[in-house]
């Protein structure tokens, strides 16, 4: 095969990896576009592995596919929180300290509603934009990680894929939107003590699933 056929058929051996990549950030951008984003990092890939390394395609395409997509959000205008965003987030958080030491308890996030006069689903809107904000910089950092990481990266989201709604919710709230556990109670309506609980069970589940 040339060149450009290998290139072709290394696209299509790694779909789904790309689309699996993208799918996380789907909720605030077209999956398409950030396919055709993906294909850019398997593009470059391409260009510097070294087949006779031992390393598989997909393990080190991971990081160029990652890193063109997390670059293609960052420079685009949508991500950035408008100042009026983030103040409400910041009076989320001051209420919501007020609220712990006036109930001596975690506020319920309708209970934070209630006080600042706002929807729920507006506020739940506002809390993960922020988030997603810190997360897309937090990912950022990470995707140059070493090898291993990258590995186990991937088979934690195929774990993940195979988690009920309300557990995939949590870890999803957790480690890739960065809530803290009082945070995603209230997204969940849950307590506090469950969620420390549940998300204890469902990582020593994914790790006894992980074979490195």
């Amino acid at each position: 095969m040339n060149r450009e056929e290998i290139l072709n058929s290394l696209i299509k051996e790694n779909e789904n990896l790309v689309y699996k990549i993208a799918s996380k950030y789907s909720r605030y951008y077209n999956l398409d576009d950030l396919y055709q984003v993906g294909i850019i990092g398997i593009i470059k890939a391409n260009e510097h592995f070294d087949s006779s390394s031992g390393t598989k395609f997909s393990t080190y395409a991971y990081k160029y596919i990652l890193g063109e997509i997390i670059e293609y959000i960052r420079k685009d205008r949508n991500i950035i929180v408008s100042d009026e965003i983030f103040n409400l987030y910041k009076k989320y958080l001051q209420i919501k300290d007020l609220l712990f030491s006036k109930l001596e308890r975690e506020p319920m996030l309708s209970e934070i509603c209630d006080f600042m006069g706002l929807n729920e689903s507006y506020l739940t809107k506002v809390i993960e934009s922020v988030a997603f904000t810190k997360s897309i910089e937090n990912d950022r950092e990470s995707y140059l990680d070493n090898t291993d990481d990258i590995i186990n990266k991937i088979f934690i989201d195929d774990e993940l894929s195979n988690l009920d709604e309300s557990d995939r919710l949590l870890i999803d709230y957790r480690y890739y939107k960065g809530f803290t556990q009082s945070e995603t109670a209230n997204l969940l309506g849950l307590s506090q003590v469950k969620v420390s609980r549940q998300e204890k069970l469902i990582l020593s589940r994914i790790k006894n699933n992980i074979i490195i």
